[in-house]
Order: structure tokens, then C-alpha cells, then sequence
């Protein structure tokens, strides 16, 4: 079945599940403009979470601009600037933001809403990382959590095989969780995965030993192995201990890491990007190289494997204890 748009009286539209209200400042501009807005989103948005990212930034900023009066033809760079000034969000928040801006009055002066971009000339906040923020488990750490889990049931079969797909693949919880049964295949003598990254590209990769032994006891055990377009990775809500055919989301993965971090007795700040950043520098630690990494990951700049390299976290205390003034 194709996805239709469904409009509401209540000036909104309903796609996949995903309710985009028209805000009074864009209604106010009228029909040419709040049909050109519904597109920029249905359009010349693909990706789902950059469309949900991008509606939060927008609808906050066009309530700031209301706020103050303004109207659509009203705002500036000079207003886009001091929205930027006084955002309260970190540096790549309000760079994201910023891009959002910018795109979406880009669409509409190729529309031909409006004559020029505001967004144009206002410059994002400078901001460069070095190392990253996302909580590393030790590979004890990941021990501790893989052996913690109760897989007499079908749902501690699904976590582990979920934890260990994105440890072993490197790969992100949207991909992970975008996967269907037919995307773990067989290719020779080996299974493979079919991940679906960013901007629409397919990336194939072997799965590792230990991840296929984890998803052949769940597929075994689920007897999802047949249902080709099932979901790989569903939804068990409740105490019923069953599948539901629906597909996992983002925030339900990170509850049930949260859940399973806390009962293994492991870091508390684990969350879904987690396993890729322990996964990558299990691999360099263990003589993989950088390059290596970033094609498993899929990661389009080096910089950005980089970051998830943290072999150099750890500082020993004999090393601290070297720095002596008497």
C-alpha cells in the first residue's frame, strides 16, 4: 500500500504516521505558501529522521517569530541572526537548526513564495570536535551486559541479537533497526547484512561469528526466519513475552539498553550509539585500521570515525603520578 498524505480540517497532514501541523504564520501567507511548506517536508525531505529534526527546529522558530509579530515576508536575517544568537542549544543544535532555516526558505523562493533567503547570509556558530561524547562500554563492560541477559525468552534473544548487530557491525540504531529478515543473508559460505544508511545508499558487509550465532538462536527461536519482510527487530509490549510484528523503535531500544546496562551492572550512560563507538575501538585497539573502520561504519569523512576512536580515554594512575613537585 502507498502512503498517502491525509489532510485535516485542522490545517495539518498526516504521512507515515507523522502528524506536520501548518503554523498561523505560514497560514497567514496563504495557500501557495502552505502547500509549498507541506512539501518541503513530504518533498524534498527523504529521510524520516532528518524530517522529524528538521519540523522541531522550524516549528520553533516560526513561534519565536510570531511571537514577536512577525509575518512570513517579515523575517530577516536580521531576525534569523538573533534567533541564532540567543538559541540555547549546543553548537551543532543550532547549526542544525540553522540548516533547517535556510532550507526550507530556500524551497520556498524556488517556489516563488518569497522573492529572496533570509537564511542565506547568516553564518552558523564555528564549532569543531576532536573527540567524542558518546558513552564507550569497556570490552569487560560488554561482556558483563551480553552475559547478563536472560535468553530463555524471545525478548532477551532480540536485545542480545540487537546489542550484538551494533556492536559487531558498527552500524547505526536507524539502520539496525530499519533492517528486515531478508537483509541477514546468506552470500557464499557466510551471512551478510543489508544496512540502510543515510541518503538512500545500501551497505552490505559479512556478519561476525558471534552476531550471526545471536541471530540465528532469536530467528530460530521466533520462527521469523521465513517471513522475509517481516521486521528483523519488533515490538514486545507488555508481559506477553510476544512479537508483534511491528518494528522497534529508537526510543524503545534506548529503554531497553538503559533497562539491561542497569540489571548487568555497566555504565548507566550507555545508550544506542554506544555500540558502534565500543565496537570501533574494540576493532582499533585489537590492530584494525582507521580506514578499515570507517568503510565498516560507513562513515563518509575519516574525521568522523575519529571520533568514535577512544583508545585514548583511558589514563592510568601510574601515568597521573608522574607529575611530582617535590
Amino acid at each position: 500500500m502507498v502512503n498517502e498524505p491525509v489532510l485535516h480540517s485542522s490545517h495539518s497532514v498526516t504521512y507515515k504516521n507523522e502528524r506536520l501541523t501548518i503554523p498561523p504564520i505560514v497560514l497567514n501567507a496563504g495557500e501557495r505558501a502552505s502547500r509549498r511548506f507541506i512539501e518541503f517536508f513530504l518533498v524534498s525531505i527523504r529521510n524520516e529522521n532528518t524530517r522529524a529534526a528538521y519540523a522541531q527546529a522550524i516549528r520553533q522558530f516560526l513561534e519565536w517569530c510570531e511571537g514577536r509579530g512577525m509575518g512570513l515576508t517579515d523575517i530577516s536575517s536580521l531576525a534569523i541572526a538573533a534567533y541564532i544568537e540567543r538559541h540555547p542549544g549546543s553548537p551543532p543544535t543550532v547549526n542544525q537548526h540553522l540548516s533547517a532555516i535556510r532550507s526550507l526558505f530556500a524551497w520556498l523562493v524556488e517556489g516563488q513564495v518569497l522573492s529572496r533567503s533570509p537564511g542565506a547570509e547568516v553564518r552558523g556558530i564555528k564549532h569543531r570536535v576532536k573527540c567524542g561524547k558518546t558513552p564507550v562500554l569497556s570490552d569487560e563492560e560488554m561482556v558483563e551486559l551480553l552475559g547478563s541477559i536472560d535468553t530463555s525468552s524471545i525478548i532477551g534473544l532480540r536485545d542480545r541479537a540487537l546489542i550484538g548487530v551494533m556492536f559487531y557491525s558498527f552500524a547505526r540504531i536507524s539502520a539496525v533497526l530499519g533492517m528486515n529478515v531478508k537483509d541477514y543473508f546468506p552470500k557464499g559460505k557466510r551471512y551478510w547484512f543489508r544496512l540502510h544508511e543515510k541518503g538512500g545508499r545500501y551497505h552490505e558487509l559479512p556478519v561476525h561469528h558471534k552476531a550471526e550465532e545471536y541471530l540465528d538462536l532469536y530467528l530460530d527461536k521466533t520462527g521469523l526466519r521465513e517471513q522475509k519482510d517481516a521486521p528483523l527487530f519488533q515490538t514486545s509490549p507488555g508481559k506477553n513475552r510476544k512479537l508483534t510484528g511491528d518494528r522497534l523503535q529508537r526510543q524503545e531500544a534506548w529503554a531497553m539498553i538503559k533497562r539491561r546496562a542497569e540489571i548487568a551492572g555497566v555504565s548507566t550512560d550507555a545508550c544506542n550509539h554506544s555500540f558502534r563507538a565500543s565496537g570501533i575501538t574494540n576493532f582499533l585497539r585489537n590492530g584494525g585500521s582507521r580506514d578499515l573502520a570507517q568503510r565498516i561504519a560507513a562513515h563518509e569523512d575519516i574525521r568522523t570515525t575519529a571520533l568514535y576512536d577512544r583508545r585514548g580515554d583511558a589514563v592510568s594512575l601510574d601515568e597521573i603520578e608522574r607529575i611530582r613537585i617535590s
